[in-house]
């Protein structure tokens, strides 16, 4: 199986067990593997030489928000959101449009700030875009996009959809919801020869389907660059 590796929620409180993920990927021979760092937390001269390492060791950067968390739940369909998807992370749609392309650029100035590799990937937190169209996305310095749905090539105008496999599942009730979604995604990955977009989390190990992300990764695959979506 093809697979689009990532770990999710990169920040400097849990850079230590993002390190050790990806170390046990690295492990695995998983690699490619993109890290979605959140660039508005206290980060450490520390915590920067992590993620320049985990970078010397083969890992790609993509941005992902900017304080991962929301002050207050803006309408009806963030609310929806909040309760069964994001909670507290869906930073995008606590935001006007101006204050999502802001959010974006300050995103990407912060890389070249810290002398990090500029992402060409951005993804918001819970995977919600929120509302800017497209023909914004290609104006912004990301090539590609990704959204619940799937990937957005900005550079070709192009939206592939793409199996997804999460696992921060912390109660019952999202267990028994992303247990026989995952599934169903690896059966689509499988049949249409798409990748499947494996999305892990820093607690995930210690979560709910620990065991299914264990033998997702015993299993390995062909891990991809979402570079060469584009």
């Amino acid at each position: 199986m093809k697979l689009l590796v990532s770990i999710h929620d990169v920040m400097p409180e849990t850079i230590d067990r993002v390190r050790r993920i990806f170390d046990r990927l690295i492990d695995a021979r998983m690699q490619p593997v993109t890290l979605l760092v959140v660039p508005g937390r206290d980060w450490s001269s520390a915590a920067i030489d992590e993620l320049r390492t985990m970078v010397s060791h083969g890992a790609e950067l993509a941005g992902h928000g900017w304080t991962h968390k929301v002050e207050r739940i803006n309408g009806v369909k963030h609310a929806l959101h909040s309760a069964l998807i994001s909670r507290r992370a869906g930073e995008h749609l606590a935001l006007s449009r101006i204050g999502i392309l802001r959010l974006m650029l300050k995103n990407r100035a912060w890389f070249e700030t810290q002398g990090l590799p500029a992402p060409r990937l951005y993804v918001p937190p819970a995977w919600a875009m929120g509302p800017v169209p497209r023909t914004l996305l290609r104006r912004l310095p990301f090539d590609v996009y990704e959204t619940t749905g799937g990937v957005y090539d900005a550079t070709a105008d192009r939206f592939l959809r793409l199996p997804m496999a999460g696992f921060e599942t912390d109660t019952a009730f999202r267990a028994a919801v992303v247990r026989p979604f995952n599934a169903l995604n690896r059966f689509w990955a499988r049949r249409s020869g798409r990748p499947l977009r494996l999305g892990i989390h820093p607690d995930d190990f210690e979560l709910r389907l620990a065991d299914d992300l264990e033998a997702m990764i015993a299993a390995g695959g062909e891990c991809l660059s979402y570079r060469e979506l584009a």
